[in-house]
């Protein structure tokens, strides 16, 4: 196995020898500062937050913040990196926590291989192409190194989470066993078993599968989800699961009924090609899967866990598991009648309760779904009893209220959720509460806390062995990168969570995440690539990412519409945006409608049509644009105001100018990005009243707030229309200062070209005013360049 080693100016960093060094000279750091270092480097294209990086390395969130600015130092003075006011290595983010600044290389070390005597077989095992262990087991077998912490990768998204520390995987696997077979980059999968039985056994078709798949993690294997397989094989169309092969081990199961006794074969090959076979029989179909289980960790070098608690024996577990099985095989009447026809001894049983409102849930019948588990809560009136199902009740109940709106209700529910869980052992329960979580934060613009959460859902999907999960972690981290003025980290984020999804057969989730890609790349006015990504996905009829229902594919439309409008073909884009508006139900598709009329109004103003931006940005000002996002409402109001300020409007301009200041005061929670577009509409009615030098400080000061807040976008905006207001009332000097400002954006976006020009124009320089005037006119494409225009000053 090829092992990683990073080199950033004399120093190499060898995570897997567990080496530092300097020139070719050891350092000796303490294990934890290793680990830190490590993950650090690890995860260099983002910020890391205190919480997440003290769970990383030290397996735990009780450790100390104090404990963690400690080794932050000793890790900066064994690095040269000494004093505040250097942080050249190590950076501390305000409010967030560190990331690593140096520049870093990759290159890779092939080390050598350990031989192990493999001893007696098992009864009942065969093993093939037995090959040599991973260099990774030879820290544990060298007397003077310390236990460490080891990553536990899931597929390559996993770069961005550690599980436990390099440490995990030794604590989690009993000593004496000795493993074949590692899971730090990727996990394990179980497939349908193929059934050889009368029709009524066909339920062990997903039923053995989940049991098989249970068992696995309770031997602390990362193990997909039986739900999460099934949605890859349906979204690859293939039930073979050939495809899979980026998973480090496939097992396929078989189960047989001959006569009165059961034959359970399990065929696990890993991704080099390594086989291992296990087989058992019984006269209990279960017990028959929970030994070849055994044996089949046995012969992988892991022991087999403590199984966890059964609903009261094994005719009710499979019972349940029969009903499970309905569901998944997505046959919910199935599931229901099974319910229906349940024993007596198993229909009061919570468990049972909590699956009929979950396939309410799965049903879309919110209400019912609600109903029946505030029903089940109110019964499970001892907190300790069942807590597992308990923070499981709370966690949907969270997000039915987060559907309706409800966040502060939804809120307290999952932080209950979380409480309960954080007791207990069950990591992929608490990565979901944490992840739900995280998104109702979102609502409430708490980034911080929604970030930190994340952190904790990505490191507890790692720990559960759910790559699906810890990938769609990673997927709404890169959207939060968005919401948080990151847009260089969205990229980042948002390409890794591409390549994942692509590379699991997840085609449902592409659309998507490159719908997310296309923002992040609109925000760095990227222009050329925006239009390339949604060029991955249009045409939509003609892309394989599986079923993509109505609401999705006029979202994606839309998307491509912002691109084509970005790069200068508004007709075009105002052609889809109408046909998007045609479409949508008005009642169902409030929030896409006004957002698409947004569009509209942006492409109408862009054309100089100001009536027409002013009515569509009016239609699009809705409850529904406000709750989806705040940045969306006041560029829209700007929109209007701008609309009407160059038709001559100014009593209805500034009669939007109030409301929307008003509208400011009245959110909880304040943010910059939201302030600069409340900031220019102060201005714009300033230059109104006739007061330009009041106007020309309020853009000054939107300026100075743009440029903080660090996105390309918004600085180009402002500074397109500071820098026209300047050259109107004469201030040359600084509208030459401002052109400076955005001058690296000149040749890709229009604006900054155009001001570039008008500045020439007014330097009175012919051949240089034409040159850049030539240039912002093929940018702007079929938008409109106002020449002298003393109301160009809108977004």
């Amino acid at each position: 196995m090829e092992a990683k080693i990073y080199k950033f100016g004399d120093f190499c960093l060898n995570p897997v020898a567990r080496e530092l060094s300097r020139d070719g000279e050891p350092l000796f750091v303490s294990a934890s500062a290793f680990d830190c270092l490590v993950y650090l480097i690890e995860h260099r294209e983002r910020p890391i937050g205190k919480d997440e990086l003290i769970s990383a390395v030290w397996g735990r969130t009780d450790v100390s913040e104090n404990l963690l600015a400690q080794t932050i130092v000793r890790l900066r003075r064994t690095l040269g990196d000494v004093g505040n006011e250097q942080q050249r290595c190590i950076k501390t983010i305000a409010r967030v926590g560190y990331r690593w600044m140096l520049d870093t290389t990759v290159t890779f070390d092939a080390p050598a291989s350990v031989k192990h005597d493999s001893g007696v077989e098992p009864y009942g095992l065969v093993s093939e192409a037995a090959g040599d262990v991973d260099d990774d087991d030879a820290i544990g077998i060298l007397p003077h190194v310390r236990p460490v912490r080891r990553y536990l990768f899931v597929a390559l998204i996993l770069a961005l989470v550690l599980a436990a520390g390099y440490a995990g995987e030794q604590r989690l696997r009993p000593k004496e066993a000795q493993a074949t077979i590692h899971f730090n980059k990727s996990a394990a999968i179980v497939l349908p078993v193929e059934v050889n039985a009368p029709e009524d056994w066909k339920w062990l078709h997903f039923g053995l599968m989940d049991l098989i798949s249970t068992r696995l993690h309770e031997a602390k294997i990362p193990t997909e989800t039986s739900q999460a397989v099934l949605e890859l094989l349906k979204e690859r169309a293939d039930a073979s699961g050939e495809g899979l092969s980026s998973f480090a081990l496939v097992i396929r199961p078989h189960v047989e009924l001959a006569g009165n006794r059961w034959r359970v074969h399990l065929d696990a090959r890993s991704q080099d090609g390594h086989i291992w076979r296990a087989e058992s029989s019984s006269s209990d179909v279960l017990e028959a899967s929970r030994a070849a289980s055994d044996l089949l960790l046995a012969q992988l070098g892991y022991a087999a866990g403590a199984s966890g608690p059964r609903v009261a024996s094994d005719s009710q577990l499979e019972y349940m598991q029969r009903i499970d099985a309905a569901r998944l095989a997505g046959q919910p009447y199935a599931a229901r009648e099974l319910i229906d026809m349940a024993p007596p001894d198993l229909r009061n049983k919570p468990e049972l309760a909590y699956t009929v409102a979950s396939l309410d849930c799965d049903e879309g019948k919110k209400d019912s779904c609600e109903q029946r588990l505030s029903t089940l809560l109110k019964q499970l009136t001892d907190k300790k009893q069942e807590p597992v199902l308990r923070g499981e009740i709370l966690t949907k109940l969270g997000m039915i209220y987060s559907d309706k709106n409800q966040d502060v209700e939804g809120e307290a529910k999952l932080t209950e959720a979380l409480h309960t869980l954080q007791e207990q052992k069950d990591t992929e329960a608490l990565a979901n509460a944490y992840l739900d979580h995280s998104y109702v934060e979102q609502m409430l613009w708490r980034l911080d806390d929604a970030t930190s959460d994340l952190g904790r859902a990505r490191v507890n999907y790692a720990l559960s062995g759910d790559a699906v999960g810890a990938a769609k972690a990673d997927f709404e981290m890169g959207l939060l990168a968005e919401r948080r003025a990151q847009p260089d980290a969205a990229v980042s984020l948002l390409q890794n969570a591409y390549d994942q999804f692509h590379g699991m057969g997840m085609r449902s989730m592409l659309p998507s995440t490159l719908d997310g890609l296309a923002y992040a790349q609109q925000m760095l006015l990227k222009f050329t690539d925006e239009l390339g990504t949604t060029d991955r996905f249009w045409p939509v009829n003609e892309r394989d990412f599986g079923f993509i229902d109505a609401p999705m594919r006029r979202e994606l439309t839309m998307v491509r519409a912002i691109a084509l409008a970005d790069n200068g073909r508004t007709s075009e884009a105002a052609t889809f945006g109408e046909l998007i508006v045609n479409e949508a139900d008005p009642k169902n598709d409030a929030a896409q409608i006004a957002e698409t009329n947004k569009l509209l109004a942006r492409v109408a103003l862009d054309q100089g049509n100001n009536e027409r931006a002013a009515s569509l940005a009016s239609k699009a000002l809705t409850p529904a644009l406000a709750e989806g996002d705040r940045r969306d409402y006041a560029e829209t109001w700007l929109i209007r105001i701008s609309a009407l300020q160059r038709a001559g409007k100014a009593d209805e301009a500034k009669h939007d100018v109030s409301a929307m200041v008003e509208w400011e005061t009245h959110l909880s929670v304040k943010d910059d990005w939201t302030h600069i577009y409340v900031i220019r509409a102060i201005a714009a009615q300033y230059w109104i009243e006739g007061n330009h030098d009041k106007a020309v400080e309020q853009f000054k000061l939107a300026m100075a707030s743009a440029e903080k807040l660090g996105v390309p976008e918004v600085i180009v905006s402002v500074g397109k229309s500071y820098a026209l207001m300047l050259l109107d009332i004469g201030h040359l000097d600084q509208a030459i200062a401002v052109s400076g400002s955005l001058s690296m954006w000149s040749n890709t976006d229009w604006r900054a070209a155009w001001v570039e020009a008008r500045v020439y124009q007014a330097l009175g320089q012919t051949s240089s005013w034409e040159k850049s005037r030539n240039k912002a006119e093929q940018l702007a494409g079929d938008r409109l360049l106002h020449v002298g225009a003393s109301s160009d000053y809108g977004p």
